[in-house]
C-alpha cells in the first residue's frame, strides 16, 4: 500500500516537472556541445571525444521530445477547457528556444564527415520541427502577450537551424567538389582549325603549326605592407589562407593546376624557410579546413555572418528586456526563472560565439585587408580573448611490448560479446602523448626537403615515392648494410612497420644508457626513431585506414598474443610460484630497483613498476636466438613478426652497426622513408576525418608532402597550348 502511494506521489511529481527536466536538460546539452564541440578542435584527450560525441547525439533527441511533450500536453488541455490558460502559455513559450537549440551552437554542425552527407535528413527534420513549432505557437501562443516576443525568437531558432542545413549541406563531399570545380576550358575548336588548315593548303600555302605554352606569372602571396607591415605571423596566415584556396581540392581528390604547384613548390624549397614556418603555415591551412567541414565558418565569415550576429543577439535582448517589463503574476515562478535562463543562456551563447569568431584565423586574415588603424580593425583586436589552438600539437604513441605487458582489466571477461570493447577501451588508456616540439618539425623537414633533392636530381619528382622497398633498400645500400633488406623486401608496409618498430624498441632498450654524452644529433636520431616508431604503431593498431592497405590489424593481433604468450612461459620458469608478469614484477619492484628475475642488473634505477616491466620483456627477448629465420620455421600458420623483429634488432645490435651513431643514423632514416611515404599514400578524406579528433602528424606531413608535389593524390594539368598556324 505504502509502495502504491509513493509510486503514485513519484508520478504526479513527474508529471509536473517533466517539462521543466527537459527543457534544463537541453539547455544543458546546448551549453556542453557550444564549449566542448571547440575544445574538440584542439584537444586529443579521449574524455572530450567520448562527452562531445554523446552530447551531439543526445541534443537533437532531447529537444524533439521536448517540443513533442509540449505539443501534446498543450493538445490535451485544448481539448479538455476549450482553451489555453497562462500556465500552459509560459510552457508553450519555451518551444521558440528548443528551436534555438536545434540549430546548434557556431562551433560545431556535424561531429564526423558522414554527418555532413545526411544533409537532406537534416532538411526534412527543420522543416517538421519548424512546422511543429510554428503549430505549437498559433495554438498557445496567437494573440497573447508573449506572442511577438515568440515570434521573434521562433526567427532566431529558424535562422540558425536554416544555417546548420546549410553548412551540412555545403560540406558534403559531393557538393564541396563541385564547388572547388572551375569551368570546363575546352581550347581551340579543332573542326575549326582544320576548315583553316584545309582552305590556305588549296590557296597554295606552305602551312605550318607552332605552339605557344603560356606560363602563368608567379603568384604573389606576400603580404600588403602598407597594411601590416612585414611581421612573420601576418606573412604566415596570408600564405596561408592563399595556398589553402589552391590545396583544398586535394582532400576531395581534384587536380591541381600546374603553375599553382610550382608556385607552392618554389615558397618551401626556397632556403629561407624555416620548418617552423612551414608547418605553421600547414596548420593554418588544415584549420581553415576543419572550420569548413565541421563548423558554420563557411557561411560566417562574409556579410551574412554580420547581418545575423546583430539578429541573434538584437532579438534575445529584446525579448529579454520586455518579458522583464511584462506582469508575470500569473505564471509560476519555477517557469518564469527557466524563461530568464532560457533567454540569458541564447543571449551569453551568442556572444560567445561572436567572440570564437573574433579570435579566427578567418577574421585576422580578414583585417590584413584593411587598414591597420581602422577604428574596426582595432575594436576586433581588442576583442580577440580567446585562446588559439588550431590542433592538439601532439604525436600519439602506442608501443607494442608496452601493451603486451600492461595488466589486464577484466571487467567485460564475464561477457564474451564485449571483449572487443574492452580489448579497445585497454588499447586507449595505453596510448601516450609527447608535444610535437620545434626539434621534431625540424628533424622531419630536413628528411622532406632530402627527399625531393634527391627526387630531382634522378628526375622523378613527378612521379613521386612509387616503391617504399626501393628507398630504404637504397637508405640501407648507402650504409652497406643491404643484408637488413629482408625486413622491407617481399612484405608488406604494415608488416614492416611491425618488424621495424619491435626491433627499435629492443635497440633503444640496449642503447638507452650508452647515449649519455652523445652528440646533439646522436640523441635526436635515438629520440626521433622511436617517436615516430610508435607513431606508425599507433596508426596501425587505431586508425589503419590511415596507412596504405593490408592485412595490418590482423598481423598485429597475432604478434600481440605472440608476445603476451613468450612472456608467460619465459616467466613461468623463472617464477614457479607467481606466472603473472605483472604480479611478479611488482613483487621484485619492491625488493631491488636495479635487479631482474632474468638475471642481468641494470646501471639505473627504473622510474616506474611499468619501466622495470618493460626492461625485463626487452632483455628476454634480446636472448631469443635468431640464426634461423622465423618464417620459414613457422610457415603461414601464424601471421606474428615477433621474432623476425628479434632477428632485425640482433642483426643492428651485432655488426658494425654496433656504434651507436651510425646505428641510430640508419634507423631514423628507415623510420623517415616510412613517415614519408605512408603520408604520400594516404588519401584526402582520411585527413579530413582525422582533424574532427584533434588532428594527426601524419595530416601535417601529408599536406606538406602536397606543397613539394610528391603527395600520391598531387596530379597537375599540363600547361596549357596555344596552336597557331604559320603561313609561308
Amino acid at each position: 500500500m505504502r509502495f502504491s502511494m509513493l509510486s503514485q506521489n513519484f508520478r504526479e511529481l513527474w508529471k509536473e516537472w517533466e517539462l521543466r527536466v527537459l527543457v534544463l536538460l537541453s539547455l544543458f546539452l546546448q551549453l556542453t556541445l557550444a564549449t566542448q564541440g571547440f575544445r574538440r578542435k584542439s584537444l586529443y584527450k579521449y574524455w572530450i571525444r567520448v562527452v562531445v560525441w554523446t552530447t551531439y547525439l543526445s541534443a537533437d533527441s532531447v529537444a524533439t521530445l521536448t517540443l513533442g511533450v509540449i505539443s501534446n500536453r498543450l493538445a490535451n488541455i485544448k481539448e479538455v477547457q476549450g482553451t489555453i490558460d497562462a500556465r500552459s502559455q509560459i510552457t508553450a513559450f519555451w518551444a521558440p528556444f528548443l528551436l534555438l537549440h536545434l540549430g546548434g551552437p557556431d562551433a560545431i554542425t556535424a561531429y564526423a564527415l558522414e554527418d555532413n552527407e545526411l544533409w537532406l535528413r537534416q532538411l526534412a527534420r527543420l522543416c517538421v520541427q519548424v512546422g511543429l513549432a510554428c503549430y505549437i505557437y498559433f495554438m498557445a501562443l496567437s494573440g497573447s502577450t508573449l506572442s511577438i516576443l515568440a515570434a521573434g525568437v521562433i526567427l532566431v531558432g529558424f535562422i540558425k537551424y536554416a544555417e546548420r542545413t546549410l553548412c551540412l549541406y555545403l560540406a558534403s563531399e559531393g557538393r564541396l567538389r563541385d564547388s572547388m570545380l572551375s569551368l570546363p576550358d575546352f581550347g581551340p575548336i579543332y573542326p575549326r582549325i582544320m576548315e583553316q588548315y584545309t582552305l590556305k593548303k588549296e590557296e597554295g600555302y606552305r602551312v605550318s603549326i607552332d605552339e605557344v605554352v603560356e606560363v602563368p606569372a608567379p603568384e604573389d602571396l606576400s603580404v600588403n605592407g602598407s597594411q601590416v607591415g612585414s611581421e612573420e605571423k601576418a606573412m604566415t596566415l596570408a600564405k596561408a589562407y592563399e595556398l589553402f584556396k589552391i590545396f583544398k581540392l586535394l582532400f576531395v581528390g581534384l587536380i591541381l593546376n600546374f603553375g599553382d604547384l610550382e608556385t607552392s613548390k618554389r615558397m618551401f624549397t626556397n632556403a629561407a624557410m624555416t620548418s617552423e614556418t612551414a608547418f605553421g603555415i600547414v596548420e593554418i591551412e588544415l584549420g581553415f579546413m576543419y572550420d569548413l567541414l565541421y563548423t558554420k565558418a563557411l557561411l560566417l565569415n562574409r556579410v551574412w555572418g554580420i547581418i545575423r550576429y546583430v539578429i541573434n543577439l538584437s532579438v534575445p535582448s529584446a525579448v529579454l528586456v520586455f518579458f522583464s517589463l511584462q506582469d508575470r503574476k500569473e505564471y509560476p515562478k519555477v517557469d518564469v526563472c527557466i524563461v530568464f535562463l532560457l533567454i540569458s543562456a541564447a543571449i551569453l551563447l551568442e556572444i560567445y560565439s561572436v567572440l570564437l569568431a573574433i579570435s579566427s584565423d578567418w577574421v585576422d586574415h580578414w583585417r590584413l585587408q584593411r587598414p591597420q588603424r581602422s577604428a574596426i580593425s582595432s575594436a576586433v583586436a581588442f576583442l580577440h580573448i580567446c585562446p588559439k589552438q588550431r590542433w592538439s600539437n601532439s604525436v600519439a604513441q602506442f608501443s607494442l611490448l608496452r601493451f603486451s605487458i600492461r595488466k589486464r582489466n577484466r571487467i567485460f571477461s564475464k561477457y564474451p560479446a564485449l571483449a572487443k570493447f574492452n580489448e579497445k577501451l585497454e588499447k586507449n588508456f595505453c596510448i601516450n602523448y609527447k608535444e610535437f616540439k620545434n626539434n621534431i618539425k625540424d628533424w622531419i623537414f630536413r628528411h622532406m626537403t632530402k627527399t625531393i633533392k634527391k627526387l630531382e636530381r634522378e628526375n622523378k619528382l613527378k612521379g613521386g615515392l612509387t616503391s617504399l622497398k626501393l628507398e630504404v633498400n637504397e637508405v640501407l645500400m648507402k650504409s652497406n648494410q643491404s643484408h637488413l633488406d629482408w625486413s622491407v623486401k617481399d612484405m608488406d608496409f604494415d608488416q614492416s612497420i611491425l618488424i621495424w618498430h619491435i626491433a627499435t624498441e629492443l635497440c633503444h632498450h640496449k642503447d638507452l644508457v650508452e647515449r649519455e654524452g652523445k652528440g646533439s644529433e646522436d640523441v635526436t636520431n635515438f629520440k626521433m626513431s622511436k617517436l615516430v616508431s610508435r607513431y606508425m604503431l599507433y596508426l596501425l593498431v587505431l586508425y589503419p585506414s590511415m596507412l596504405p592497405t593490408g592485412i595490418g590489424v590482423l598481423r598485429y593481433e597475432d604478434t600481440s598474443v605472440d608476445a603476451r604468450k613468450f612472456f608467460e612461459d619465459k616467466l613461468a620458469v623463472l617464477s614457479k610460484k607467481e606466472t603473472s608478469i605483472m604480479n611478479w614484477a611488482q613483487t621484485l619492484f619492491r625488493k631491488d630497483k636495479h635487479a631482474h628475475a632474468s638475471g642481468h642488473n641494470c646501471k639505473k634505477a627504473h622510474k616506474s613498476a611499468e619501466s622495470h616491466d618493460l626492461c625485463e620483456a626487452c632483455h628476454l627477448l634480446l636472448q631469443v636466438g635468431t640464426q634461423l629465420p622465423s618464417m620459414k620455421i613457422r610457415g603461414g600458420k601464424s601471421r606474428s613478426v615477433l621474432f623476425d623483429a628479434c632477428r632485425l634488432a640482433f642483426q643492428l645490435n651485432n655488426s658494425e652497426l654496433a656504434n651507436f651513431s651510425i646505428k641510430w643514423e640508419l634507423i631514423s632514416k628507415v623510420w623517415a622513408k616510412f613517415l614519408i611515404y605512408a603520408a604520400c599514400k594516404s588519401k584526402g578524406s582520411e585527413h579530413s576525418e582525422s582533424l574532427s579528433r584533434g588532428g594527426e602528424l601524419l595530416s601535417h606531413v601529408w599536406l606538406l608532402m602536397g606543397h613539394l608535389g610528391i603527395a600520391d593524390p598531387v596530379q597537375t594539368s599540363e600547361a596549357q597550348c596555344i596552336t597557331k598556324l604559320i603561313l609561308n
